[in-house]
C-alpha cells in the first residue's frame, strides 16, 4: 500500500506510523468488496477493513446463506471483472411462479418474456465473495485488512482519523460503512434509523427435491409469511422460509424428519417430493432505513444505509447499485479535482439512490402487507390482481425490467 504523507489529523507522526489514503472501507461483504473492485482501477489507494473472516454455514455441503442476483447486476458483476469467477456456479432462474396459500391459479414470470435468457442467477454468499477477493487480488490499489478492528473514529473538516485497535493509524477524506444492518460505523456517525420488526424469522436451508427445478423459483405466500424455493446447481434448492416467530421457533425445533414432513406439506408437489433438508438457520427480519446515508465524510452502502424484507430477494442487489453509484461519484470527484468526501459530492449519491431503495422498501412493505393481512374480501382482490397482472403483457413486461434492475439508469463499470 502506498501512503500520502497528510498531516491534517492532528496525530503527532513522531510517534505513530499514520498512512493517508483516499477511501475506507469498512466491512469485506458482497457490497464493500464491490465497491473496492468498482474503484480499483480508479488510480484512488482503497483499504477495507474487515473485523474477522466470514464464518460460513453449511447445508448439504452448501453455504445457507445465498442471494438471488438480478440480471441487471449480473452486468455490473460482468463489467467489475467478477462474474467470470463465478458464474460456474451460478444457477439461472429462468421463470417463478407465485400463488397465494391454497387459492387457485397464481401468476408466472418468464425471462423470454423480456427476451432475456434469466430474470436473475441465485449464488452462495461465499462464492459471491470469492470471487470478489480474486478479481482484488492482483490490485496494487486496493488493500484487505482481516483481521483489523476499529478502536477509535476522530472527525475534522477535511479527512477522518481511523485509529486500529494494533496502534496503526490511517487517515481518509472518505469513510464508508459497508458493515450490515448493525453498522458500527453508522453509530459512531450518530446516524439513527427508522425501523420496522417484522415479528418473523427467516428459515434457510439446502434441500434436495425429487425432480429438475430446470432453473425455476417458486414462492408461496402463507398467512404466516412466504416460502420460497429456490434453483440452485445440481439440482439442489435454498429455501427461505419467512415465519411469525413462534411458527418459526416450532419449525426449527423440529426433528429432521419432522421438518421435511412439514415442508413437504406447506409447499406441495411440485418438484415430487423433498427428499432431504441440510441444516438449518434462522434470523430476525427486518427492515430499517438510516435517517442519513450520507454525512460529510461518511456513506453507507447496503445494509448499512437500508434493509428490506428477504420475500423478493432484493437486498444485496441494492446494495450493489449503491457501491456502483458511490463509486462512479467518486471517480468523476477525483476527475474534475472535487473533494470526493464533501457533503455537496456525497449528496450526489444520496439524490441518485434513494427513489430507488424508497421504490423497492415500499414494494415490499405493500406486498407483506397485501399477503398477510387478514382484511375481509382481500384474499379475493389478491387473487384478481394476480390474475390481472398475469394477463397484461406490457405492464407485466415493464415490471419484470423494473424488478431485475435492467432499465435502472445504474453503471455497469465505472468510466
Amino acid at each position: 500500500m502506498s501512503a500520502h504523507d497528510v498531516d491534517r489529523s492532528g496525530v503527532d507522526k513522531s510517534d505513530v506510523n499514520v498512512n493517508g489514503v483516499d477511501v475506507i472501507i469498512v466491512g469485506a461483504g458482497m457490497v464493500g468488496l464491490a465497491l473496492a473492485c468498482a474503484l480499483k482501477d480508479t488510480g484512488l489507494q482503497i483499504i477495507v477493513i474487515e473485523r474477522a473472516e466470514p464464518q460460513v454455514r453449511k447445508s448439504l455441503g452448501r453455504d445457507c446463506r445465498v442471494s438471488a442476483i438480478v440480471k441487471g447486476n449480473v452486468e455490473i458483476l460482468k463489467g467489475l471483472g467478477v462474474w467470470q469467477h463465478m458464474q460456474a456456479d451460478a444457477s439461472p432462474m429462468r421463470a417463478m411462479r407465485i400463488w397465494d396459500n391454497q387459492a387457485a391459479g397464481g401468476i408466472r414470470f418468464n425471462a423470454a418474456e423480456i427476451d432475456q435468457e434469466a430474470l436473475g442467477y441465485l449464488v452462495e454468499n461465499s462464492i459471491t465473495q470469492r470471487a470478489m477477493h480474486k478479481t482484488l487480488l492482483d490490485s496494487d490499489t486496493v488493500e484487505l485488512l482481516c483481521p483489523a478492528e476499529i478502536a477509535e473514529l476522530q472527525w475534522h473538516d477535511e479527512q477522518v482519523t481511523v485509529k486500529l485497535s494494533d496502534g496503526h493509524v490511517l487517515t481518509t477524506r472518505l469513510l464508508v460503512g459497508a458493515d450490515g444492518g448493525r453498522s458500527w460505523v453508522r453509530e459512531q456517525a450518530g446516524i439513527q434509523c427508522w425501523q420496522r420488526d417484522y415479528g418473523q424469522k427467516g428459515i434457510v436451508a439446502t434441500v434436495r427435491p425429487e425432480h429438475a427445478h430446470r432453473g425455476h423459483a417458486f414462492q408461496r405466500f402463507l398467512p404466516t409469511g412466504p416460502l420460497a424455493m429456490l434453483p440452485m446447481t445440481g439440482d439442489l434448492c435454498s429455501i427461505v422460509w419467512s415465519a411469525e416467530n413462534s411458527e418459526a421457533d416450532r419449525l426449527m425445533a423440529m426433528s429432521d424428519v419432522a421438518f421435511l414432513d412439514a415442508l413437504n406439506l406447506t409447499f406441495g408437489p411440485m418438484l415430487g417430493r423433498i427428499t432431504e433438508a441440510g441444516e438449518r438457520a434462522a434470523f430476525p427480519l427486518k427492515a430499517q432505513l438510516a435517517k442519513h446515508i450520507v454525512r460529510e465524510r461518511v456513506a453507507l452502502v447496503g445494509d448499512a444505509a437500508h434493509c428490506i424484507h428477504p420475500l423478493a430477494g432484493l437486498g444485496v442487489n441494492l446494495g450493489l447499485r449503491d457501491a456502483m453509484v458511490l463509486a462512479q461519484e467518486i471517480a468523476d470527484a477525483n476527475r474534475f479535482d472535487e473533494d470526493w468526501g464533501e457533503l455537496d459530492v456525497l449528496k450526489r449519491y444520496m439524490q441518485q439512490r434513494m427513489p430507488d431503495v424508497l421504490s423497492v422498501m415500499g414494494s415490499m412493505e405493500g406486498l407483506h402487507q397485501v399477503f398477510t393481512g387478514s382484511i375481509p374480501g382481500l384474499k379475493d382482490i389478491r387473487g384478481l390482481g394476480m390474475r390481472v397482472l398475469g394477463n397484461a403483457g406490457g405492464i407485466k413486461a415493464l415490471l419484470m425490467r423494473n424488478s431485475t434492475g435492467l432499465s435502472l439508469p445504474v453503471p455497469k463499470q465505472i468510466s
